[in-house]
């Protein structure tokens, strides 16, 4: 049976509270990272039209090819 997300959450929340506080602090600015920069990339790869357009040829197929 599936998990609930409270019970997920908790078992996320008492890994990372066993791991000692140098791995916390890594844990903590990898994700603040990560927060910043994927829109970032989002917003670069977005913008330019050429680079959005083969990366969107290849996760959505042209509706002529099928």
């Amino acid at each position: 049976m599936a998990r609930s997300f409270r019970e997920c959450v908790a078992g996320w929340c008492g890994r990372y509270k066993g791991l000692p506080v140098g791995q916390r602090v890594i844990v903590v600015v990898v994700v603040i990272w990560a927060l910043q920069a994927i829109p970032k990339w989002t917003a670069a790869i977005l913008a330019d039209g050429e680079t959005a357009a083969a990366i969107m040829a290849v996760f959505v197929p042209p509706a002529s090819g099928l």
